[in-house]
């Protein structure tokens, strides 16, 4: 317990001191420094933590960046004998964010060794990772050690056991701030393993600021992978402001990467068809027609299914449409084919489904390809309702010859 004279005693120093500094201020910096220097070995711990807020609230970080070093050695020499104390705790927290936000890069090293010192104290741990990544720039180790940290905590996540959650955050915001390229493993891995949403976004954000050819790397990840991660390089990459050259590349390698898979574990098929499915959306919404030839694989394998009684209509008809936007004769020949095969259904006076009708109809006319021509014009010789007939006259007039 401190006392009513004790406190006065202690707020007379920090008076004295701060007229002290400033006098000193006035003459040269380096003066201020070495006054709160000498004045912090002096003190009693708990004039060193007011002394430290002093000081932040005084002079510029930059400016006296090697006091907060100082505190942090002495944290480092007395957090064995003082373990717990919450004062102690207190400094290394404050003096860990003023030696970040100066960047003053020779605490780096005290300040990982606080980090380590304080396991379980999210709060200080995060303000740590935060001030080694920000005094650490360009030395390879601190993206070794931060990311090291996070692997270790996403076994732990992955083992059923708790991880440092607040650490775990500052440990991807830290990767991100760093960039270096190195971290794309393990910032992936993160927003794979997703422990919480938080994470996931952090690290869709942090892989986003990594040096390197972000797309090439997803794209790499999508042909090689396993393929709930090849799913999730897919999506990652729809978020991360890719080029549309990139975003089309992207989407082209998860479509043939889907549709080569032959796997048989039905969590990775509903994910590769899921990545079919929406791989294909982006290609019709990019008319990336370099993937034509692989849309019109996937069209008939969703085709196939509705013929049996499977699959879904929305999925087939977004199918349809991406073939509508790919300009290539085969896209139409395709189209046609099926429109051929539905005309010779309905003359048979077997049942049609007008939505998909309609579909292969419009896309048809988007392509504007002539082989198209005798299927769309026998359409008003069937038994059709006259929203079909009206939209094959459409089409007929977008051909072109």
């Amino acid at each position: 317990m401190v006392t009513g004279g004790r406190m006065k005693s202690r707020l007379t120093f920090i008076a004295v001191l701060v007229f002290a500094s400033g006098a000193a201020f006035a003459q040269d910096a380096s003066s201020v420094l070495l006054t709160y220097q000498r004045n912090f070995v002096r003190s009693s711990l708990a004039t060193k933590l007011e002394l430290l807020k002093e000081a932040s609230g005084t002079v510029k970080a930059t400016d006296i960046a090697p006091l907060y070093d100082t505190a942090l050695r002495f944290v480092l020499n007395n957090a064995g004998l003082l373990a717990g104390d919450a004062q102690l705790r207190d400094l290394a927290l404050l003096a860990v964010q003023k030696a970040g936000e100066s960047g003053y890069t020779k605490a780096s090293d005290d300040i990982w060794s606080v980090f380590t010192v304080y396991a379980g104290d999210g709060e200080l741990r995060a303000a740590a990772l935060d001030a080694y990544a920000r005094t650490g720039m360009g030395d390879p180790k601190t993206v070794t050690d931060i990311g090291g940290f996070l692997a270790s905590q996403l076994s732990i996540y992955r083992s059923g056991m708790q991880p440092e959650y607040p650490s775990m955050e500052a440990a991807v915001d830290a990767l991100g701030l760093l960039a270096n390229s190195d971290s794309y493993t393990v910032l992936f891995a993160a927003y794979v393993a997703a422990p919480n949403p938080v994470i996931k976004a952090k690290a869709a954000d942090a892989i986003t600021k990594l040096k390197g050819n972000l797309g090439a790397w997803l794209r790499g990840i999508v042909a090689n992978n396993p393929p709930l991660e090849r799913a999730a390089a897919f999506e990652l990459g729809q978020g991360a402001g890719l080029s549309d050259d990139d975003r089309g590349a992207l989407a082209e390698a998860a479509l043939n990467a889907a549709l080569d898979w032959t796997g048989d574990s039905p969590v990775e098929q509903a994910a590769m068809y899921k990545l079919r499915v929406s791989a294909d959306k982006v290609i019709g919404d990019l008319k990336w027609q370099r993937a034509a030839s692989s849309a019109i694989k996937h069209f008939r394998l969703l085709w196939s299914d509705w013929q049996k009684g499977k699959g879904s209509k929305d999925d087939l008809v977004a199918a349809i449409q991406t073939l509508g936007s790919m300009g290539s004769t085969e896209a139409a020949q395709a189209l046609a084919l099926n429109l051929q095969l539905i005309n010779a259904q309905t003359e048979q006076g077997k049942p049609w489904d007008e939505d998909i009708l309609l579909a292969i109809i419009d896309a048809l006319g988007n392509l504007g390809d002539k082989v198209a021509f005798d299927y769309l014009l026998y359409i008003g010789y069937l038994q059709y309702p006259d929203t079909i007939k009206s939209a094959a006259k459409d089409a007929l007039q977008q051909l072109k010859w």
